[in-house]
């Protein structure tokens, strides 16, 4: 049986690795100009200069340097972004963050020491249903 063999049973941590092969790396001495799509989780640690569009978590680790675009379902910064940074659910800043743009973001968590300068947009994710539930109810 080679190494790339699939007769293997599907187990529960087999699930879990899968889920963490899903995560990318971009390391501290790259550097990388235009667009980023797609699905899974992304930890920078290098230059990325353009726009991001993730559906999973961008992880913005303490030596990177981004400017532009930047959207994830949750973001963390520990680094540097000039730009927007919207997430579908969080943005969390860590101390050595340094934000210089827009967050727009329904949940938002600032680390003692982080720095941003700014705009913050919060609004919560509309359940349409719900709304309507509770405008009946009179």
């Amino acid at each position: 049986m080679g190494i790339f063999a699939k007769d293997k049973p599907e187990t529960a941590g087999a699930d879990a690795a899968r889920s963490d092969s899903d995560t990318a790396f971009f390391g501290a001495k790259l550097s990388i100009k235009g667009k980023v799509t797609g699905s899974g989780n992304l930890i920078v640690m290098g230059k990325l200069e353009g726009e991001v569009d993730l559906a999973g978590e961008l992880v913005v680790a303490a030596p990177a340097v981004l400017n532009g675009e930047f959207r994830a379902t949750t973001l963390a910064v520990s680094g540097n972004v000039t730009g927007a940074l919207t997430a579908g659910e969080k943005i969390h800043l860590e101390k050595s963050a340094v934000v210089n743009g827009r967050i727009n973001t329904p949940r938002l968590s600032v680390a003692d020491g982080a720095t941003f300068n700014g705009e913050i947009e919060m609004k919560k994710p509309v359940d349409s249903a719900g709304a309507s539930r509770r405008t009946d109810k009179k």
